[in-house]
């Protein structure tokens, strides 16, 4: 069986998009106690950040001039700027509808090498573009997140034959498919399936689909609009004390501290 790849629109919408400039001197420090109201890429034009996360695992992320950070909704931090004269850009955005791809649930730095542009398009349009029409800054964010996909999602060579199932695993998480046919999809026996995968990744597939799953309980979670049960059943998982046990060893505590 081989895997055939079809056009796919994306499973998410954003809007409410603004930007600004900051320049801060050093030692000067922001806080987000109640969590970052909007999902925001932050990039170093000039100095350093240090930006410490309380609900992310603890994530200390420090980023120098040129470096592109993405931080999501929510996320509960305190952030110190490093030198004097530390400049940063912001393009902030809410999430309309959906979620964003697994690579942006948590804080983290994007090796993204043509950063600068993609954020610079934000704040200064060429002549050739309008920058008050009202689809301007949608196409910027939609072209940032695009080259961000295609950097988060190449593939070293040795293991381009996992991409079908990654790919599969990524868009149809909780799918309960068995790892045979995922191993079918790459055009692997199951054996050899396995074991690059684990090499490649780090975990079995069925580790990583739940690791994906667990994240999504967490976001439904915090939401407010889901309890324990209906969160693990609409992640994927149909066994509740094994989701929990695994959604502890993951977080560090229970999912029902997420919304008390």
């Amino acid at each position: 069986m081989k895997f055939q790849y079809s056009f796919q629109e994306p499973n998410f919408r954003v809007g409410n998009i603004d930007v600004q400039s900051v320049s801060r001197p050093k030692n000067y420090k922001h806080f987000f106690r109640n969590g970052r109201e909007k999902h925001g890429f932050i990039y170093i034009l000039s100095g350093k950040m240090l930006d410490t996360f309380q609900n992310h695992g603890k994530i200390n992320l420090c980023a120098d001039k040129g470096d592109l950070i993405f931080v999501p909704r929510g996320s509960i931090y305190t952030g110190v700027y490093m030198e004097d004269h530390t400049k940063i850009k912001i393009v902030q955005f809410d999430l309309v509808s959906g979620e964003l791809p697994e690579y942006l649930s948590s804080p983290v730095k994007i090796d993204l090498p043509q950063a600068y542009d993609l954020i610079n398009a934000f704040f200064d349009p060429t002549e050739n573009h309008a920058s008050y029409h009202p689809f301007y800054y949608l196409s910027c964010l939609y072209e940032l997140l695009w080259r961000i996909d295609e950097c988060c999602l190449k593939t070293p060579k040795k293991y381009k034959k996992l991409q079908p199932a990654l790919f599969e695993i990524a868009e149809c998480w909780n799918e309960n498919k068995k790892v045979s046919y995922y191993a079918e999809l790459c055009d692997m026996s199951e054996a050899n399936f396995r074991r690059l995968f684990r090499e490649y990744i780090g975990m079995s597939p069925i580790d990583y689909r739940n690791d994906i799953r667990l994240t999504h309980a967490k976001n439904k979670l915090q939401s407010g609009e889901y309890n324990v049960s209906e969160a693990a059943y609409e992640s994927g998982f149909t066994n509740l004390s094994f989701f929990i046990r695994l959604y502890k060893e993951k977080y560090g505590h229970t999912p029902k501290k997420e919304y008390n």
